[in-house]
């Protein structure tokens, strides 16, 4: 379009470096704070356990429970002649963590996000496929999209002139994300894909790609992915108990998704108010920093950082989560339609 005033958009024939890491080969380094405290070793005290308290809780008795409590109440009193040895006793017999308990909407809630979070992209599917054209559609209206190959896909934000090899470990809901903010947010969409305020650098951040970059980010902070390593382990002997005890999926563990949580019992949209509001900030700290390419990921990190922020100030509602993100940086509020 000529009327767009915008820059040029990283495109793999000027830069080789990906914006978007293939997530799939990372390692625990780059992990937010609610990852690395998901990954951290359980302790073994008791939830809820009092100083005098014995018995676990009351109902069917459990010998496991019984047995650790004892050992806890044991330790309080002689661990300093016998530490060694009860230590390695409670190694034996571990308690395990209570998370918080879910209700039956955020337990729906949460499982549907974390399976849309683990569906991957598959160029072959005639819906993902269909995805892509309704996502041109939206971009470029009255322009039909004649091939899934093309440069103009370009002007849109994506590295290459197919979109197909920018989804690497994003998934299908990072498009779906960017749908959701043109269809629901459509000024907003436009500002941001047209890149039309603010003085911008000679190489700026591709949209599409950056968005399907934001998903991630916020997926990961919020704990909807499925975990890997140690920590797939220990989720997975967690499953098995759920199972077995007809419980839900497992609550987050990170003060950031648990937050969360509450969000997503009022609104079925949370996730995607989310992300909308989050881009807006995203632009917003880009202008701030006066960012070029290579600084996406120090923005990024920011980024998130404010969403950890904002969620850990206990909002009720999401527009007030909304009014707490966007007021972390100046503009950003502006043209939140």
């Amino acid at each position: 379009m000529a009327s767009m005033r915008r820059r040029k958009q990283a495109k793999d024939e000027q830069l080789t470096a990906s914006l978007l890491d293939d997530y799939d080969a990372l390692e625990a380094e780059d992990v937010g704070p609610a990852v690395q405290q998901q990954q951290q070793p359980a302790r073994a005290k008791a939830p809820g356990l009092s100083s005098s308290a014995i018995i676990l809780h009351p109902g069917e008795f459990n010998l496991q429970a019984f047995v650790a409590s004892i050992l806890a109440w044991w330790q309080r009193m002689f661990g300093a002649c016998f530490g060694q040895i009860f230590s390695y006793a409670t190694h034996l017999w571990p308690v395990p963590q209570r998370g918080p308990e879910l209700s039956l909407l955020q337990a729906e809630r949460l499982q549907q996000l974390r399976d849309k979070v683990a569906e991957r992209f598959d160029i072959a599917s005639p819906s993902h496929q269909d995805s892509l054209r309704r996502l041109w559609n939206l971009a470029f209206s009255g322009e039909p999209c004649t091939a899934l190959k093309t440069p103009r896909w370009k002007d849109m934000g994506w590295q290459g002139e197919d979109p197909a090899t920018d989804f690497r470990g994003a998934g299908l809901y990072g498009l779906d994300n960017l749908i959701y903010l043109a269809e629901v947010h459509p000024d907003t969409f436009r500002r941001l894909m047209d890149k039309s305020e603010g003085t911008r650098a000679t190489w700026e951040y591709p949209f599409a790609v950056a968005g399907l970059n934001l998903t991630w980010a916020l997926s990961e902070l919020l704990e909807l992915h499925a975990p890997t390593g140690a920590a797939a382990a220990a989720a997975a002997a967690s499953s098995s108990s759920d199972s077995a005890s007809g419980q839900g999926p497992r609550p987050p563990r990170g003060a950031t998704g648990r937050a969360f949580l509450k969000l997503l019992a009022e609104s079925d949209v949370a996730f995607e108010e989310l992300y909308c509001a989050a881009y807006c900030l995203l632009d917003a700290t880009w202008l701030e920093m006066r960012a070029s390419y290579m600084e996406f990921n120090a923005v990024m990190k920011r980024v998130k950082g404010e969403v950890e922020r904002a969620l850990a100030s206990r909002p009720t509602d999401m527009a007030q989560l909304r009014q707490r993100l966007l007021a972390a940086v100046p503009g950003a509020a502006a043209g939140w339609d």
